[in-house]
């Protein structure tokens, strides 16, 4: 269960100070339900509803970068070996379609943020807290838009790491004649490690934001 600050915090649009303000600075004569009242409710769920389907448009644009970045690097090989210069341009170009990715994800995740928070205020008056309510059967769940942001980051972080590698051959030619030995712990090791951490990123942290307004589907205590 969570603590007062943290409840306060997530429902701070039933403060009445807080939501006097917010009506007043949308020009409204009340919280009671109104014509413009109505019609602000349908706009924000509209527009929240814009926001997250161009958020996944966004990313499926900036997913087929990295698609294409991705099968750039496999043809970047010939006879199985790699040519560092191409490896470079092909590392630049992936991370920066990762880089614009990331803060285009974020763009959009604000502005669904802002639709949900006027729906917040807007709805007490005309449809109760549906949209403020969450019934939890267990631990609050993964937030899908993060775990997409922080996959993204995570490549991103991969592509620079290529870059690097890609700059190390280049400039120190002998890296690419290791022992066998050697060279089978680097390629065996270099991608768990990658995998770990990146593992780690990913599922970090990355739970719905869910304060104040999860309950309990049972006893609708709040979590």
């Amino acid at each position: 269960m969570q603590d007062a600050d943290q409840l306060r915090f997530g429902m701070a649009f039933d403060d009445p100070d807080i939501a006097q303000r917010y009506f007043d600075r949308l020009a409204f004569p009340s919280e009671q339900a109104s014509a413009p009242h109505r019609a602000a409710l349908a706009r924000a769920h509209e527009l929240r509803k814009f926001e997250i389907e161009n958020y996944w448009k966004r990313s499926a644009y900036f997913w087929g970068f990295q698609l294409v970045s991705f099968a750039a690097l496999a043809l970047s090989a010939k006879e199985g070996r790699f040519y560092p210069p191409v490896v470079l341009l092909v590392a630049v170009l992936g991370a920066l379609a990762a880089l614009t990715g990331v803060l285009t994800a974020k763009g959009s995740k604000f502005w669904q943020a802002n639709w949900e928070g006027h729906v917040d205020f807007l709805e007490g008056a005309v449809e109760g807290r549906l949209h403020t309510t969450a019934l939890m059967e267990g631990k609050v769940s993964y937030s899908v838009s993060r775990v997409n942001e922080r996959f993204l980051e995570v490549l991103l972080a991969g592509w620079v790491i290529v870059f690097l590698t890609a700059a190390a051959v280049l400039a120190f030619p002998s890296l690419i004649e290791l022992e066998p030995c050697t060279a089978a712990a680097v390629q065996i090791g270099l991608p768990l490690i990658a995998f770990s951490v990146g593992a780690w990123r990913i599922v970090r942290g990355q739970k719905s934001e869910l304060r104040g307004r999860a309950f309990k589907r049972d006893t609708m205590d709040p979590l």
